[in-house]
């Protein structure tokens, strides 16, 4: 995932989206590796929002609206991953479909 330029966020998200891991280039070769790679990385951001509604709801950080963005960040991906999940089931059925 990259950040844009021109937006800053604060340490805490900063640090929270760092974790994520960077996928791309010629170690994701396959679509298999690639995928695995992306379930990984939407694993990551649904932990690092789980981190900054703990530490909000701890007092360790005071700063709702990157708690919330973390979340919505997490609730994309996912959403995502699902569709993607549910494209790639159609696509198998529409091919075993196929008269041989």
């Amino acid at each position: 995932m990259k950040i844009q330029s021109g937006i800053s966020f604060s340490p805490e998200l900063q640090r929270l989206i760092s974790k994520t891991p960077q996928v791309g280039g010629a170690e994701s070769a396959n679509f298999g590796s690639m995928l695995s790679d992306k379930i990984k990385e939407v694993d990551q951001l649904q932990k690092s929002a789980d981190q900054a509604a703990m530490d909000f709801s701890t007092g360790k950080s005071r700063n709702l609206h990157e708690a919330i963005l973390a979340m919505e960040m997490a609730d994309t991906s996912l959403r995502m991953a699902i569709n993607v999940r549910n494209k790639v089931i159609e696509a198998y059925q529409e091919i075993m479909r196929i008269p041989v």
